[in-house]
Parts: C-alpha cells; structure tokens; sequence
C-alpha cells in the first residue's frame, strides 16, 4: 500500500480517537511535532526498526524523544498500535499527516518572512493581518533575516511565494537588458 494513503489513514483515526478536546489535541499535536523532528535523525528511526528491540523499548524510545514533557496517552496508545502493526516505517510520515491535519482543520496556515534586515513589528502585523482576511484563517509567521536579498520581502504561505526582494528584481532587470541586448548584436 502507498505510503501516503498508509499516512493519511493513521493520521484520520488519531485525530478522530482524540476527538473534539483541544487540550488533548493540541498536546498531541505539539508532541507529535516533537517526534516528527526526533524521527528526521536516521539513527532514531534504526533503532525503531531494529527487530532486536522489544515494542516497549522502541515506546520507551519515543517517550524520551518528548522528554521531559509525559507522552499524553492517546498519543502513547496510538504509537503502540503503530509499532505493534509494524508501521515503523511510516510513523514520521504518519505524525506529519496528523500535524497537518490538524493545523488544516483548524485553518491555521503557515508563512515564512524573508528580509535582509529585521521587519518592523507593525509591518509584519500589517502583512499577518492582509494574509490573515484573504485566508480566512490564522497565520503563524517564522520570520528569518537573509542579508543577501539586499532589500524587501520574500513571503511564502502554503507553498506560494510572494518576491518582492531587490535582488530578484536587480535579477529581473538583468535578464531584461541581457535578452535586448542579445537581438541587438
């Protein structure tokens, strides 16, 4: 079966089990993101897959990754289950599905900011709050400084990309006067 349907459907059944309390499903949530980070180290996810291991080491194994935060119980049921259904393999993308799934049900969207120098504070909450009405839902921003795009804004929301950097626009003209230039000669 493909992994991503595999994903999808684990993913369905934990948000479903968890149900409708936004304490439990934002901790599983947070967790989850926690583990999805651990899972991206190859070592981590060896060991999950090491036949060797009990399924009590390979919990054990996970719980220290939330450490020091209790793995909330729906969350360590659910793993177990996963473990027991020889889903290693699939677990980071599993946890992915469900991280997704939830920010997607609660129309919360994600923007990263790109400037060479730190934003103003109303600036970005003037950007946040257009992004905020035309998506109809929460925006949470990661802002990071890239000197090299020497001036404006480079903004990325759910896989769109709004440049309105200087060097892509310098690019922008560069390639404008090299293409006229090229039918001159």
């Amino acid at each position: 079966m493909n992994t991503g349907i595999i994903a999808s459907r684990y993913a369905a059944a934990l948000y479903k089990w968890v149900g409708q309390d936004e304490a439990i499903a934002s901790l599983v949530c947070s967790q989850a993101k926690v583990l999805v980070s651990a899972l991206s180290l190859e070592k981590l996810r060896a060991l999950l897959g090491d036949a060797a291991l009990q399924q009590k080491q390979k919990t054990d194994l996970l719980q220290a990754a939330v450490s020091p935060d209790v793995m909330e119980p729906h969350l360590k049921s659910f793993l177990e289950l996963v473990l027991s259904n020889g889903r290693v393999a699939e677990l980071r993308f599993i946890l992915n599905s469900y991280v997704n799934l939830y920010y997607r049900q609660r129309n919360i969207h994600f923007a990263t900011f790109r400037t060479a120098t730190k934003l103003p504070k109303e600036t970005s909450d003037r950007i946040v709050a257009v992004a905020e009405s035309m998506l109809k839902g929460k925006l949470t921003v990661e802002e990071r400084i890239n000197p090299d795009l020497i001036g404006g804004l480079v903004v990325e929301v759910d896989g769109y990309r709004y440049d309105a950097s200087v060097r892509t626009a310098l690019k922008t003209i560069e390639e404008q006067f090299v293409e006229k230039n090229k039918r001159i000669v």
